[in-house]
């Protein structure tokens, strides 16, 4: 399970960070596509890239990969939601559906693999 906790990881953090560079390089492409401004468009973008570096710290400080699981799902479900009300959740909204899926499979696994409850957490005494 943790095998496919990193790899699911590592595969949301490299289409994360791929997405996200390319709204804040490309967003003239973001605001005719979407119809939304482009400081906003820069500001999603900044937050996905945010995300998949969570993700990627997640690998050291479980807490951080947890947070930024949690993060992601809220941005797709987000971005779902966005996509319906705009009518073209079958044109557009397909890879944020799909993102949303795996971001929450990748969620639940951060929480039951990656972050043990601090009952769980082994301390240690200097004597």
């Amino acid at each position: 399970m943790r095998i496919l906790l990193g790899v699911l990881s590592g595969i949301l953090a490299l289409v994360f960070l791929a997405i996200g560079a390319m709204k804040i390089f490309n967003t003239e492409v973001f605001v005719g596509q979407l119809g939304l401004p482009s400081g906003m468009v820069v500001v999603l973008g900044l937050l996905e890239v945010a995300g998949a570096l969570g993700l990627l710290a997640g690998f050291k400080i479980r807490v951080l990969g947890a947070a930024a699981a949690i993060g992601l799902v809220l941005m797709m479900l987000g971005a779902v939601g966005f996509h319906v009300i705009s009518g073209d959740l079958l044109q557009n909204g397909l890879m944020p559906v799909v993102l949303l899926i795996v971001a929450a499979a990748n969620a639940v696994l951060q929480f039951r693999i990656g972050v043990r409850p601090v009952a769980q957490v082994r301390t240690t005494t200097a004597s």
